[in-house]
This record gives structure tokens, C-alpha cells and sequence, in this order.
């Protein structure tokens, strides 16, 4: 259901999204979580459809679609495929900074040739601990060497890279010169054919485990060109445009890993057994599936009511962004817990496809701002003059 009032266009996008979902993702969902192998068939068919250029604007060549309409593209992408919805997420993220702002020679070596399908990007930000500890984020940002025309990078780490080693461009995070202080941080968009990259070990996740979500290596040179944005200011330009984008696109991946799941569990409750009865015919049974739609639904205004702020530049602040993430990977956790309650051994049996959704809720929990960070980060926005 959809109680925020949604435009004909916005509705259009959202049936659309559910056929590409259930077209091309939901027959390989269960052979990508299985074998762990990168959803490039998927995305590839995103490609045709044009949403690579979701974000791009109109006048670059793409679609240009508002946050409300890419929150309810991703949580139907994700309703069949999680991995794949999570990849394509990452993907919009990167692209957002590149095109917001780009310079002209990116909107004609980037925006446009991502509009046309010809680039798919993720992030390259936190840093790994280092050799030996390539699975523990650092708080340090590496840095990148000026040289003449551009910068030099040596050996940088990045953790946690989704799509790596399977995106064209990257946008990595660093700091110019060794002694710019970490709070002086700017943003690069390498160019993975033209730099020395190697995937430092492979992804096996509890969950997620199609996104290939695994720490990097980067060496060489990139122009100068490729920064996005002026030296030492990616701070003060990503809150009004960039957070958005991350913590709703995420919001939207975890309320689809809910809603898919619910859904699933709608129409498996009332199936009948041989002898008639129902799993529905079960009081608590019938309690559980009333809490879960409740809670969904509840996370989803939120999503849908932040996103529209946003879109009509009515939003202050980081609070609501951060509430929509919480609560919808929240929901996420809840649901799939719940639903495997009630399917019991068949859904522990792998009978049916909520351990799947199981798994990969629970990646919400630690990504894209952990949610114990994000609960720590609301009490000075909530509280400013100090409570």
C-alpha cells in the first residue's frame, strides 16, 4: 500500500520497477545468494531499461527522477533481489556528487556516457585497518600525492567496496597532500581502466552476498579532471544533496527486503494444508502479520514523506534521513525474524526463500552509518543546545 498520495508518474515508475523486479531479478535472486555470484545479468537489464541514468538530469541525457520516485525503484528492486537492489543503490550514490556539480568535461566524459549505460559506479570510501586487517574500517582517510596534471595515488585501501573489481568508475575518498588533516577531505572519480586496482579478497557474506562487497587496492594516476568538486571540500557539499541520497536509497533497500518478504509471507500464511487448516488460522500467527504490516507501513511514510521533503526542498537537517534509515532496517530485521517464527522448519529448512531475506536484513543494521551510530549522531540534532 502507498498511504503518502503518490503522482501518476511516481505510480508509473513503481509499477514498471515491480515488472523489471519480477521479470529480470526474481528468477536469478536464488542462484546469486547461492553461489555468491555478482547479479551482472540484472544490472545489465536496469541498463536497458535506462536507470542507470535514474539520477542523471534531463538535459544530460538521463531519466532526471526526483528521491521519492528512486525510493520506490530500489525497494521494488529489492523486493526480489536484494544484492542486485543494493549494487544499483551504491551505484546512484556514487553518481549523485558527479551529477550534482560536474564540471563540463564530466558531464561529457561522465554524466552523459552514464546516461547512455556506459558507466556504473560505486563507492571507494572507508579505509581498511590495513595488511592483515583488510575487514576493519579505519577512521583515517588515505591520501593522494598532487602531481603535475593530477593526482598520484600509492597503494590506497578501501574497505567494504561494493561491486569491486566489477564497476567502471569509482568514487574514492582521500585526502590532497599527506599533510591535509582528515577532517580535509576530497573525492576523486577513478577511471578503472586507466589506474592499477586489485580486489584484496574475496566477499563472503552472511548476507548481501551477491554485492561482491570486498576491500581494494588502488595505484596510479588520475587527472585532475576527475575531482569532483574543489580541493579539501567534500564536506560542504555533500549534506544537502548527498546524504539524502544515501540514507533513503539505503532506507528504501531494507523496507524492500521487508515488504518482499511480507508479502511472500502473505500469500504463504494462507495456503492450506491437506487437511484444511491454515497457518493464518493461528491467533498469534494472526497478531504477528498485523505488527509486521503495521511496521512497514510506518517505516514506508516515513521513507516516502522524507524523500518528498527533500524533493520539494522542505527538509532541515540530517534527523529525518537518519530516522527513515533506522526504521526501515529496522523493519527489515523485525519482519524476517518474525517470519521465520511462524514458517518454523520450513523456513529453517531453506524450503522457502525468507532465511534469504533473514540474512540480508541484517546488513542494515551495520551499513551505510551502523545504527548505533546513527541513534549517537540524532542526539545533538535533536538535542542542539545540549539537552
Amino acid at each position: 500500500m502507498n498511504y503518502f498520495p503518490l503522482t501518476k508518474q511516481q505510480q508509473d515508475w513503481q509499477e514498471r520497477a515491480r515488472e523489471i523486479a519480477a521479470r529480470e531479478l526474481a528468477p536469478r535472486a536464488e542462484q546469486t545468494d547461492r553461489t555468491s555470484q555478482y547479479p551482472q545479468v540484472a544490472l545489465d537489464a536496469l541498463k536497458r531499461e535506462g536507470l542507470w541514468g535514474l539520477r542523471v538530469s534531463k538535459e544530460h541525457g538521463g531519466l532526471g527522477e526526483d528521491l521519492l520516485t528512486t525510493c520506490l525503484i530500489v525497494e521494488e528492486l529489492a523486493k526480489k533481489c536484494p544484492s542486485t537492489a543494493m549494487c544499483y543503490k551504491m551505484h546512484l550514490e556514487a553518481a549523485e556528487l558527479i551529477c550534482r556539480i560536474p564540471t563540463p568535461y564530466q558531464v561529457t566524459h561522465f554524466v552523459e556516457p552514464m546516461a547512455k549505460g556506459q558507466v556504473f559506479t560505486t563507492i571507494a570510501g572507508g579505509e581498511s585497518s590495513g595488511a592483515g586487517d583488510n575487514w576493519t574500517p579505519s577512521q583515517n582517510v588515505s591520501h593522494v600525492d598532487k602531481v603535475s596534471g593530477g593526482y598520484q595515488m600509492s597503494q590506497i585501501r578501501k574497505s567494504y567496496v561494493t561491486s569491486a573489481g566489477h564497476a567502471t568508475h569509482y568514487q574514492l575518498r582521500c585526502r590532497v597532500g599527506a599533510s591535509s588533516p582528515q577532517s580535509s577531505v576530497s573525492q576523486l572519480f577513478v577511471e578503472a581502466a586507466k589506474v592499477q586496482w586489485n580486489v584484496v579478497e574475496p566477499w563472503h557474506g552472511l548476507g548481501m552476498r551477491g554485492n561482491s562487497s570486498s576491500p581494494m587496492m588502488f595505484s596510479g594516476f588520475v587527472p585532475e579532471e576527475n575531482r569532483i568538486g574543489p580541493e579539501h571540500t567534500v564536506q560542504n557539499v555533500t549534506n544537502n544533496f548527498f546524504r539524502p541520497v544515501v540514507a533513503l536509497t539505503y532506507a528504501a533497500a531494507y523496507l524492500g527486503i521487508a515488504s518482499g518478504a511480507f508479502e511472500l509471507g502473505c500469500q504463504e500464511i494462507a495456503r492450506k494444508f491437506p487437511s484444511g487448516s491454515r497457518r493464518l488460522d493461528n491467533a498469534v500467527h494472526q497478531r504477528r502479520m498485523a505488527e509486521m504490516g503495521t511496521q512497514i507501513e510506518a517505516a514506508r511514510a516515513l521513507v516516502h514523506a522524507t524523500a518528498s521533503a527533500y524533493d520539494q526542498g522542505r527538509a532541515v537537517g540530517q534527523l529525518p534521513y537518519m530516522q527513515a534509515k533506522v526504521a526501515s532496517s529496522e523493519a527489515g530485521v523485525r519482519v524476517t525474524q518474525d517470519l521465520m517464527t511462524i514458517f518454523g522448519g520450513t523456513a529453517f529448512a531453506g524450503r522457502l526463500p525468507f532465511e534469504r531475506y533473514f540474512r540480508d536484513a541484517r546488513a542494515g543494521m551495520v551499513m551505510g552509518m551502523a545504527n548505533d551510530v546513527a541513534y549517537q549522531g540524532m542526539i545533538p540534532l535533536m538535542f542542539p543546545e545540549g539537552g
